[in-house]
């Protein structure tokens, strides 16, 4: 199945949305970034210290659109419908077509975390993999020391949960892995 970063481009549940990049999120995406690198960092490695705005014009100037062509991430801003601001950013990444599966991810900018911001927004990306995608399966794949992510998948309410042993590799340490796993019946 052919998706283009044109088709569709937002989804919504009328509190929160997930849209494609646009260019004129750099500074927007930037700013929420640099806000959250304490938190975020250390479950996502591209958000470091010296993270720059260059870095960011790259992945959504060039990286998504390329990622989105090549259908194999897509990647979506996740913003707040009352006021358009950028809350955060959300994807489907390995996605695997043989098998019609994929991960999902997600980060929220530290001030709208514990709103129910990634949840709502993985909802939302969710039901893009199953119905846009027609994926199979889409796996939440997060350290056993992310508890804050493995909340959010457990409220996407996931057939399966398994953890895998010594798995994930962060800061120097080794730790396990849950994996939670919705099929196509699980659509939240």
């Amino acid at each position: 199945m052919t998706v283009t970063m044109q088709t569709p481009t937002e989804f919504s549940d009328g509190t929160i949305a997930i849209r494609t990049y646009q260019p004129s999120d750099v500074h927007a995406c930037f700013e929420a970034a640099r806000e959250s690198i304490a938190e975020v960092s250390r479950h996502l490695p591209w958000l470091h210290q010296e993270y720059s705005i260059k870095e960011t014009r790259m992945w959504i100037e060039k990286t998504v659109p390329k990622l989105w062509e090549q259908q194999s991430e897509y990647h979506f801003a996740i913003t707040d419908v009352g006021t358009g601001s950028v809350l955060g950013g959300c994807g489907l990444d390995q996605v695997n077509w043989v098998d019609q599966t994929a991960n999902l991810g997600y980060w929220v900018r530290t001030s709208r975390t514990r709103q129910g911001v990634a949840t709502a927004a993985s909802k939302l990306l969710v039901r893009f993999g199953f119905e846009h995608l027609r994926l199979k399966r889409i796996d939440v794949v997060t350290s056993i020391d992310n508890i804050a992510s493995a909340r959010v998948a457990e409220k996407l309410n996931p057939s399966e949960k398994k953890r895998v042993k010594n798995s994930s590799s962060s800061e120097g340490r080794v730790s396990d892995t849950i994996v939670f796993s919705l099929f196509s019946q699980d659509v939240p």
